[in-house]
C-alpha cells in the first residue's frame, strides 16, 4: 500500500476492513502533499458492490481510477449491507430513505453513520483535506449519497446518478453553499425522473422526482443542476454510452470536472 507520507508509490486498489465493512481504496502515485489531498466517495447502487466497480464487472461510469491517476486524488469505493435473505450476500444495498431499499432499510442500518465513521478515519490515515471530499453514486447509491449531503456536512459536492434524494425532508440545512450535479436518463422505468413507483427493477419503493429533489436542496441554499442524458434508462453503463457517443465527456471526466480537481477537459471526438 501507498505510504501516506510521501508523494509517490505505485498505484494500486487495495481493498481494507473498516469496522464489519470491506472497501476498495484507490491511491494514485502522484498525491499532493499530506494534509492537502482529496477524496472522492463512491456508492454502488443496488445489488452491486465495491468490488464489482472497482474490479470493472459493473457501474463502469463509477470506476475513477483513471481520473485519480491523472489528476491526483484518491477514490473509495464502499459497501452497503446485504440488501435481501434470498439472493447473494454479496449483492449489496443503502439504507437511502424512503423505504429503499431492501434489508438496510427495513433493519434500518444506520449507513449515514458507517460512512461518515468510515470517512473520517481515511481522512486521518491518508493526510485528506476535510474540506477537499466529495461523493458520487448511482442509483441506491445516488440516493444515499443525497442523504449524506442533507443531513451531514461531509460533501463539499456530489454527483448523483439516477437517484434522487428520497428521504422525507422539509429542508437540508447541512448543504447550504454545497453544490449538486444529478444526471438523470429521461427514459428511467427503475426510477422515474419524475418520481413515483418504477415499473422496472426489483424494489417497490416510491422514489421522490428530481423537481422535488432541486427544490429542497434549492429552498436549502444548495445549488442543484439536472443533467438529463436523452435515450438513456436506468443503466449507468447505458448512460455512459449515451454521454461518451454524443461527444460528451465520461461520467468519471465529467464528475472530476464538478467537483473542481480537474482543469478544462476537452471531450472526445466521436467515432
Amino acid at each position: 500500500m501507498c505510504l501516506v507520507a510521501i508523494t509517490r508509490c505505485a498505484a494500486e486498489d487495495v481493498e481494507e476492513k473498516h469496522g464489519p465493512r470491506s472497501l476498495v481504496l484507490h491511491v494514485p502515485a502522484s498525491l499532493p502533499p499530506f494534509g492537502s489531498r482529496a477524496l472522492v466517495v463512491v456508492l454502488h447502487g443496488g445489488l452491486g458492490s465495491a468490488q464489482r466497480i472497482a474490479f470493472g464487472k459493473t457501474e463502469h461510469g463509477l470506476n475513477m481510477d483513471a481520473a485519480a491517476d491523472e489528476f491526483g486524488f484518491i477514490v473509495a469505493y464502499l459497501n452497503g449491507t446485504p440488501a435481501a435473505r434470498h439472493l447473494n450476500p454479496g449483492m449489496l444495498a443503502w439504507n437511502a430513505g424512503g423505504g429503499c431499499c431492501g434489508q438496510p432499510a427495513e433493519n434500518d442500518v444506520d449507513d449515514v453513520g458507517y460512512i461518515t465513521g468510515t470517512v473520517k478515519e481515511l481522512t486521518e490515515q491518508y493526510g485528506i483535506n476535510p474540506g477537499r471530499i466529495y461523493g458520487m453514486g448511482h442509483s441506491n447509491g445516488a440516493m444515499m449519497t443525497q442523504r449524506l449531503m442533507c443531513e451531514t456536512t461531509l460533501y463539499a459536492a456530489i454527483v448523483a446518478i439516477a437517484g434522487p434524494l428520497n428521504v422525507d425532508a422539509t429542508r437540508c440545512p447541512a448543504a447550504r453553499g454545497k453544490r449538486i450535479l444529478a444526471i438523470h436518463g429521461d427514459l428511467d422505468a427503475n426510477v422515474p425522473i419524475a418520481g413515483g413507483r418504477g415499473t422496472r427493477g426489483l424494489s417497490t419503493a416510491t422514489y421522490q422526482s428530481e423537481a422535488h429533489s432541486r427544490q429542497r436542496f434549492a429552498e436549502s441554499g444548495a445549488s442543484y443542476e439536472l443533467l438529463i442524458v436523452k435515450g438513456a434508462d436506468h443503466k449507468l453503463d447505458d448512460i455512459e454510452t449515451i454521454m461518451r457517443d454524443g461527444g460528451g465527456l465520461s461520467v468519471a471526466a465529467k464528475a472530476a470536472q464538478f467537483f473542481g480537481l480537474a482543469g478544462p477537459l476537452v471531450a472526445p471526438h466521436p467515432l
